[in-house]
């Protein structure tokens, strides 16, 4: 099929919604679909370095300065950059069969192209869930912009137009979180679908392996900022040092990696606490081989790549029972931490539940099951179910 992708960010060899938008094209493409993407002209380079040469990418620039106020200015250049898209595309002329909105995966803002001549397949998408107020310390001074973010995801959605009339006009929407679910039905998709929005190369699932051995080995992942809660994940950690030798190993940077550190030193933990700034993507399956487990710590997570790649590795997950991963049937691959009553209880609960993980007999069989479910959520077995979808949305 002639298959257009929206794909706001999208580049080789990076994670998080770049990544997304490059394995989703070129998976797309290797399923035999006649591939066009659009994209925003700072990716140009990483793309056509790709070497792609069977996708037809366009590198859509957009008019006007971004409004320059944080966190607004990222909203404002996807939105400008959305109506540029879409009349870059009728510009293309009304030559595909299908639109494929794959990035940035959000509820919020849509996409202007429900106008097109074809049916849009959005999504998958998350961004209904809302991080527990119970947790609003971990936020600090952020908390407010979680709270405006809040009313935008819940009494004010109904106000915002271009989600309204995205969720009502697309063929098919794809969620990734029964949060998402809820709110999009709320205002007026017809047809919404599960469909896990993280995905992982064919090549990444390892086979299962055996518990490492030596100390045990923490690993945490991610942008250092506060709703992915660094500090909650070095706090639990030195619960877990209370009775059990072990090391922790942070990869990624954000404005809360000072804070961290600090964090550690106050603790009496620094001896065992490496932080390794910025991983590319392409190094960082030998953290994942070498750890004993993934601590995952997101207060608000459409799902978690990190979790999906740590699975395609062999290694179990401690993370919170919420959003994405609190929907998703893992089996023991994830030792599911529901949030207490009393927040100051978190990091020792997690702690638990890192000690369980590492001293029950049965790791292997955690590895196991990782591997299996992650197995299920390649991007080619992806391309192969949302083909499925398009052949479905052809015949109407």
């Amino acid at each position: 099929m002639r298959v257009l992708v929206s794909a706001f960010q999208c580049a080789p060899g990076r994670g998080s919604e770049p990544g997304a938008g490059w394995r989703w094209s070129t998976a797309l493409a290797d399923y035999g679909h006649d591939v066009t993407v659009l994209t925003l002209p700072e990716f140009r380079d990483p793309v056509l370095a790709g070497g792609r040469t069977d996708i037809d990418f366009h590198f859509v620039e957009f008019a006007g300065k971004p409004i320059p106020i944080q966190p607004i200015v990222g909203y404002d250049v996807y939105r400008r950059w959305q109506q540029a898209a879409y009349d870059y595309a009728v510009a293309l002329g009304g030559k595909f069969d299908l639109v494929h909105h794959v990035t940035w995966g959000s509820l919020h803002l849509g996409s202007r192209l429900y106008q097109l001549p074809a049916p849009l397949v959005y999504g998958p998408i998350g961004g209904g869930q809302t991080a527990p107020k119970e947790l609003r310390g971990y936020f600090g001074g952020d908390w407010w912009k979680e709270v405006l973010r809040n009313e935008a995801t819940g009494s004010l959605l109904k106000l915002n137009p271009w989600t309204r009339d995205t969720l009502r006009n697309a063929a098919v929407v794809l969620v990734t979180n029964t949060a998402t679910e809820s709110a999009c039905r709320r205002f007026g998709a017809r047809d919404v679908r599960y469909f896990l929005d993280s995905g992982i190369p064919r090549e990444w699932v390892s086979r299962p392996r055996q518990r490492p051995a030596g100390v045990p080995v923490v690993f945490w992942a991610g942008r250092m900022l506060t709703r992915k809660a660094p500090v909650l994940a070095v706090r639990a950690f030195a619960e877990l040092r209370k009775t059990t030798p072990a090391r922790l190993v942070m990869a990624g940077e954000g404005f809360l990696s000072q804070q961290v550190r600090d964090t550690a030193e106050r603790l009496g933990i620094a001896k065992d606490v490496d932080l390794l700034g910025q991983v590319p993507w392409d190094d960082i399956a030998l953290l994942y081989d070498s750890a004993s487990l993934l601590l995952f710590t997101s207060l608000r997570e459409s799902f978690g790549t990190q979790i999906l790649e740590a699975m395609g590795r062999g290694l179990p997950v401690v993370c919170l029972d919420l959003h994405g991963i609190a929907d998703a049937k893992v089996g023991l691959a994830a030792e599911k931490v529901p949030i207490p009553a009393i927040p100051d209880e978190l990091p020792a609960r997690l702690a638990d539940a890192m000690r369980t993980v590492l001293s029950a007999g049965r790791w292997e069989a955690r590895s196991a099951g990782a591997v299996e479910f992650a197995s299920e959520h390649t991007f080619e077995a992806k391309a192969a179910a949302v083909t499925r979808i398009y052949q479905e949305v052809a015949r109407r």
